[in-house]
């Protein structure tokens, strides 16, 4: 046995720990965001958490080719929209509710910031799929020009789709008895 072999031995098992915590690192960063935007798409926490996993799976498998990407968040987001439509069998599962279907406790005016995001996350899922999606990235951060990018539609239809969603939304909130 050569010296070089254990030296090379121990390089490898480090490599591979480098990886691992690269990795990590990665799923402590996006995890959060990747849930919180398949929230805004599907009541169901379950389904949402079975998607969550399955993304982050298939992010292990492509590790080595996904951590070279800019904005890997991008690749998330769009495999888990695809991961959880697969999962509700490519059909919504609560198909344009409407406010009789919202919780009693949901529209009365919220108190703290929590029941604010559970009350703006129940009125996103009474919009269409597309544009509560668009929306939620938006509020997420990502620019119109990111948004048309890895959805895969026009940069206008995602500002069209923004502007119908905001009316909306402000529609459901008079609804509720909030003012514009």
């Amino acid at each position: 046995m050569s010296v070089v072999e254990p030296v090379a031995a121990r390089a490898e098992t480090v490599a591979a720990a480098e990886f691992r915590a690269s990795f990590e690192l990665f799923c402590h960063e996006y995890h959060p965001k990747v849930r919180r935007f398949l929230q805004g798409q599907c009541a169901d926490l379950d389904l949402v958490q079975e998607a969550v996993q399955e993304v982050f799976i298939t992010a292990w498998a492509k590790w080595g080719h996904l951590r070279e990407f800019e904005k890997p968040l991008g690749w998330l987001i769009k495999t888990a929209r695809y991961k959880l439509m697969a999962q509700q069998g490519l059909r919504r599962q609560n198909s344009m509710a409407t406010l009789d279907d919202v919780p009693d406790r949901l529209l009365a005016a919220p108190t703290n910031a929590q029941e604010a995001r559970d009350l703006l996350a129940e009125w996103l899922r009474q919009l269409p799929p597309r544009q509560s999606e668009i929306l939620q990235m938006s509020l997420d951060g990502w620019s119109d020009d990111e948004i048309a990018r890895v959805l895969g539609v026009a940069y206008n239809t995602v500002r069209t789709y923004k502007r119908v969603a905001r009316q909306r939304l402000r529609r459901i909130a008079e609804e509720a008895g909030f003012k514009a």
